[in-house]
């Protein structure tokens, strides 16, 4: 039997083997059987997703390099509700923030009391006084606020341009140029994985390595010029009040390259209050100019003229006899004035207007198959591929088309039965001021990368609808119409070519008996034109005899060249000649 100090060194010596056993088991347990656990937590930890703050969004900038969108410091404004400690300090905390993120008390409490979540967005995009003052609340009081700086995009001339400039969520969707090139616009974050310090952010060696690199947005240059877009907004403006217009467009362009100078229309929207539109009010956002087709009128006589010329069917020495009515189709089609004019050439058609000629050019002169190629060739019935969203095609009902008939071959070659967008109908006449060639619209002059690299856009054309003769002849009686009929369209100095056009508005019965969308359409100066004008006023509420292309949108026109030509330093053609005193 054990006494004294060798039964207490026994003891001793069982009980260090025991604490050994159990440290070992420890180890063991640790390090073998838990260990993918521990190695999972310590990586959640030290290796996590990091980034740096989103570089800005392109911009956009008007042909002259003026700001049209561009972007202003905003920030995500959020709570790491894990490490809130208190009940107390969610109530007090959201009696803080409420006046600075402009949210209830009683919401803001619910979210930072959350449970099932470490983080809660508290507000998407605060900016200003308010963000200084939430600086100073994280500093001094609320440490597990979250302000990630971000962009919000800012219209630097408000509503100006808003159906070109458009608008976009964080998807993408959205109108106008801002979505069509939502792609290009959008900055390439710096987001990695890998090791972080306690505060999150990337070791130093990871940042001398070049592993981070955020990458700005492309900035575009549209071919809008400000000053141009301003004074045709204010000359729709004008021309809306002055005639009660419901609504109207008027499309700028350069006939030889396509270019988009101006293009206005109303009603309109502020792209910077998008959201505090209402659901019913979101159509504001469509833009009229190549989303919304409307029968164009007589303005698509010079289509049909040109398509009859080019065809060889006319010529210079061309009659018919205008009895003031011609059936077809079982359709008796009737001038608009309900006279007779007797014989009639090409020119008096276009001077006088006349649907009874333009009919005869359609159904005895061409016919269906030969009308409708050129109907097609100058691009109707298709999209014209600018870069804007929701451009629609039109309508063209073609004889292959089940609900085409004999009529619409009369009705179409003056412009009912047939519907267009502002833009296309731009489009095609100004091959007619281009000596035949059709050429693509565009909006983005040029494109500028983030490294400096800047892409300008080549202008394209879209086709050859008629020959250079055919076109020009065409050009020469719009100018003799112009100079002869079109008093309140002519411009001192700058010889116009052009045509007008009042179309009736269809209705499920047929076409409303009273209210017309009047038109202008034209270019210039000849013989050589650097324009083309297209002016469309919705419904205008004046005096019905006066509801005409000629007595509405014919002045407006005038007062967009006269001014136009001013702007773009084109100098008169012709003297200017003093009218007499």
């Amino acid at each position: 039997m054990l006494r004294g100090p060798e039964a207490r060194l026994r003891l001793v010596s069982v009980l260090f083997a025991l604490v050994f056993v159990v440290i070992i088991g420890r180890l063991v347990w640790l390090q073998v059987i838990v260990r993918a656990d521990w190695k999972k937590e310590v990586d959640t930890l030290l290796d996590r997703p990091y980034g740096l703050p989103s570089p800005p969004p392109g911009v956009i900038l008007d042909r002259n390099g003026d700001l049209l969108v561009g972007n202003a410091p905003i920030y995500v404004v959020g709570a790491d509700v894990s490490i809130i400690a208190t009940i107390t300090d969610t109530v007090e905390a959201a009696a803080d923030l409420s006046p600075l993120l402009g949210r209830d008390v009683a919401s803001l409490q619910a979210d930072l009391a959350v449970k099932d979540r470490t983080w809660v967005r508290l507000a998407w995009a605060i900016g200003g006084e308010a963000a200084y003052e939430l600086e100073d609340l994280k500093a001094e009081k609320w440490y597990w606020l979250t302000l990630e700086p971000t962009w919000e995009r800012y219209y630097a001339e408000g509503a100006l341009a808003s159906h070109t400039l458009g608008f976009s969520n964080e998807r993408g969707e959205g109108y106008g140029v801002e979505a069509f090139h939502y792609r290009l616009l959008k900055p390439q974050p710096a987001v990695a994985q890998g090791e972080v310090d306690a505060a999150s952010e990337p070791y130093p060696e990871e940042m001398a390595q070049g592993k981070l690199r955020a990458i700005q947005g492309t900035d575009l240059t549209l071919t809008i010029d400000r000053t141009i877009q301003a004074f045709v907004e204010g000359q729709l403006d004008k021309a809306m009040a002055d005639y009660g217009a419901y609504g109207g467009t008027i499309l700028v362009m350069n006939p030889k390259t396509g270019a988009i100078l101006a293009s206005a229309s109303r009603p309109c929207y502020d792209p910077a209050r998008r959201s505090e539109y209402t659901e019913d009010q979101r159509d504001l956002f469509v833009d009229p100019a190549v989303s919304i087709p409307y029968e164009p009128g007589s303005v698509f006589k010079v289509i049909t003229a040109a398509a009859a010329v080019d065809s060889r069917g006319v010529g210079p020495g061309w009659s018919y006899y205008d009895n003031g009515a011609l059936e077809y189709g079982g359709v008796v089609i009737r001038n608009s004035d309900r006279e007779a004019h007797g014989t009639q050439d090409l020119q008096g058609l276009l001077s006088s207007s006349l649907n009874v000629g333009a009919a005869t050019l359609s159904t005895q002169i061409m016919g269906a198959d030969v009308f409708y190629r050129y109907v097609r060739a100058f691009g109707f019935g298709q999209l014209t591929g600018i870069e804007l969203v929701a451009e629609v095609p039109g309508f063209v009902h073609l004889p292959t088309d089940w609900d085409w008939t004999d009529s619409t071959l009369a009705t179409n070659s003056f412009g009912q039965g047939i519907a267009v967008t502002p833009l296309q109908l731009v489009t095609a006449v100004s091959a007619l001021a281009n000596h035949g060639t059709m050429m693509a619209p565009y909006v983005v002059a040029e494109r500028r990368y983030a490294d400096g690299t800047v892409v300008p856009t080549t202008p394209r054309p879209l086709g050859q609808p008629v020959s250079r003769a055919t076109a020009d002849y065409i050009a020469e009686l719009m100018a003799n119409t112009v100079a002869d009929r079109y008093d309140k369209a002519r411009v001192p100095g700058y010889p116009m070519a052009g045509k007008s056009g009042t179309a009736q508005i269809p209705t499920s019965g047929g076409y409303d008996p009273v209210e017309v969308i009047t038109s202008f359409i034209g270019f210039g100066p000849m013989p050589d034109p650097e324009v083309v004008i297209l002016v469309k006023l919705d419904r205008p509420q004046i005096e019905t005899y006066l509801r005409w292309g000629t007595q509405t949108a014919g002045p407006v026109f005038q007062s967009v060249a006269s001014r136009l030509f001013v702007l773009l330093g084109i100098p008169p053609t012709e003297p200017v000649v003093e009218p007499e005193q």
